[in-house]
């Protein structure tokens, strides 16, 4: 499609982003053509001799899409005079610049080596998991944290210990292009127009990266939407930031108002939400496609009732040759749902998260199965080391009795004298037990009740809520299928969770921002679920939002009787 075609499809508030000369703010709802215009706006600037631009994203996937939408349109002969990129891929090569050698960026196993031996060093009694959300953390901000404090000492610790490896992380990146800047060792890139995509999520050093730039004397055109700023968590600027490039810079404020993805009855029910959060850019969402929409809300007693319910709206959309999500607040929730599309054989993809299925808990349970239909005595080291047997007297077993044919039949007095302590060999009695008992329920049939019993023994055994979360499923899953344990693990293990044009996909809100589909189900509206009682309400609400605007035909919101109905439902008019 040629350039002049795009323009002429433009709308008024697209065409005055492309020709607006300046420092420019574009605040785009939801499917408002944000990436288009962008595109539009580099083309016409690089038709134009001499003239450079670069073009900022979040992802690297972003940053090729746009780049390659760009060149579509200029022809490969403007390619030099354009830079694409993400902030931290521009803020290597600054640095690459700088000292005349790339980077070495420590591995996450790095990362992780560095901080569990100052842990150990400083006598500091937290996770490592803490202390790497502290340092990502305090990396966000634009001073050095206070050498008084626990989280500064640590800081100050895991900063030399890079220095001396000859390493930095991936934060610092952007924090030492920024210094660059700032003391003169480092040049902003010497870009004629800067345009950055999703402003909304910039921190304080990727808000500073691109100030610099503009105090340098490059026209900035930045594209946002402050209300689907929902990554306040890692301490993105949002509203504030884009009002403090507004007022700094004097830009232009232009809103792209027009939703080019859903139809009224969906936009309706997401402006009604959104309103309510009195710190936003005031603006209107219209429908370019109008009436025809659908959006329904359905309560159900329990949350696989839930899932089947969304689970059977998506699939028969695929079916009917559409697209069609899942969508919901974390990614616990969507466990469930996945349990439920594989034990109906609906072909789904999890966009979001590990599938639960995919847990070793799982396979333990699958092997565990297996090993009582087929009543053999091989194959125990795994699941009692499960039950919690070391490996010394994991050894010492399969070392003295790897070849009894009969393991059921060894006692406790036979374990003792080869060496095994007590309580191991209780386990072992204890497991052995218990696969006699589930054996000859098998021999009668009583499948259930040998799926209740596993359930249980490894629950009790489980070692996190995860384990049994992964076990819950599992035996969600094998509950849900008919016939022999064999044939229900092996229908567990196929791959039906691949993505695919024609899969359910499953994903949350978060993970759903940028995406669209045909069709949508939005479930566990519930108080304490979405708003979480940790998140603020404002970004819970834009978070909620977000999700309401993803479906382009059809939506279905969904609660279980877990909690009372989402205060965003009431404020929806749909309860």
């Amino acid at each position: 499609m040629s350039l002049d075609v795009v323009l002429a499809r433009l709308n008024p508030s697209q065409r005055e982003v492309v020709d607006h000369v300046g420092h420019c703010v574009a605040v785009a709802v939801p499917g408002a053509g944000k990436t288009a215009t962008i595109a539009a706006k580099a083309a016409v600037l690089l038709a134009r001799p001499y003239v450079t631009v670069g073009a900022v994203t979040f992802s690297k996937d972003a940053a090729v899409e746009l780049r390659d939408r760009i060149l579509a349109l200029t022809g490969p002969e403007a390619k030099k005079r354009l830079l694409a990129g993400t902030f931290h891929s521009l803020a290597y090569k600054q640095l690459a610049s700088k000292t005349g050698k790339r980077p070495d960026i420590a591995s996450d196993g790095e990362r992780a080596a560095i901080l569990i031996q100052l842990l150990q060093e400083t006598g500091i009694d937290w996770k490592l998991e803490d202390a790497i959300a502290a340092i990502e953390r305090l990396k966000t901000g634009l001073d050095a944290p206070a050498l008084d404090t626990v989280e500064g000492q640590l800081f100050a610790a895991y900063q030399e210990a890079l220095l001396r490896n000859g390493r930095v992380d991936f934060q610092d990146l952007m924090r030492y292009a920024v210094e660059g800047m700032q003391n003169g060792s480092i040049q902003p890139y010497k870009v004629d127009v800067l345009l950055v995509d999703e402003y909304q999520d910039v921190d304080s050093h990727q808000a500073l990266w691109t100030a610099l730039h503009a105090r340098a004397g490059t026209a900035v055109s930045v594209v946002c939407d402050d209300d689907q700023s929902i990554y306040g968590f890692r301490s993105a600027l949002g509203l504030r930031g884009i009002e403090a490039f507004s007022n700094e810079f004097n830009a232009r404020q232009i809103v792209l108002d027009t939703n080019y993805r859903s139809h009224d009855e969906i936009l309706s029910i997401a402006d009604k939400v959104i309103r309510h959060n009195r710190e936003r850019v005031v603006k209107d969402l219209v429908s370019h496609r109008g009436p025809g929409g659908s959006v329904a809300f359905s309560r159900h007693d329990d949350e696989y009732k839930e899932a089947v319910s969304a689970m059977e709206a998506m699939s028969a959309a695929v079916r009917a040759g559409g697209t069609a999500a899942i969508l919901a607040r974390t990614n616990r929730i969507l466990d469930p749902v996945e349990a439920v599309c594989r034990s109906h054989g609906v072909k789904y993809h999890r966009a979001a998260g590990r599938s639960i299925l995919d847990r070793p808990e799982s396979a333990l349970m699958g092997n565990l199965l297996e090993l009582i239909e087929q009543s053999k005595s091989g194959g125990l080291d795994a699941l009692l080391g499960y039950s919690g047997i070391g490996a010394a007297d994991l050894q010492l077993l399969h070392r003295n009795f790897s070849s009894a044919k009969d393991a059921e039949r060894i006692k406790k007095k036979d374990l003792v004298a080869a060496g095994l302590g007590e309580e191991a060999a209780d386990k072992y009695l204890e497991l052995t037990k218990k696969l006699a008992e589930w054996r000859s329920l098998f021999v009668r049939q009583f499948y259930a009740l040998i799926l209740d019993g596993v359930m249980e023994w490894m629950t009790t055994r489980a070692r996190s809520d995860q384990a049994k979360r992964s076990i819950t499923t599992t035996y969600d899953v094998l509950s849900r299928l008919n016939g022999l344990f064999s044939d229900r693990v092996a229908f567990l293990r196929q791959r039906n969770n691949e993505p695919a044009d024609d899969a359910v996909v499953l994903t949350t809100f978060h993970s759903s921002k940028g995406l669209e589909w045909d069709h949508t189900a939005l479930i566990r509206l519930e108080e304490t679920v979405i708003p979480d009682d940790d998140s603020p309400e404002a970004e819970e609400r834009r978070l909620f939002y977000v999700g309401l605007t993803r479906a382009r035909r059809s939506m279905l919101l969904s609660t279980a009787k877990k909690h009372p109905t989402s205060r965003f439902i009431v404020e929806s008019g749909m309860a």
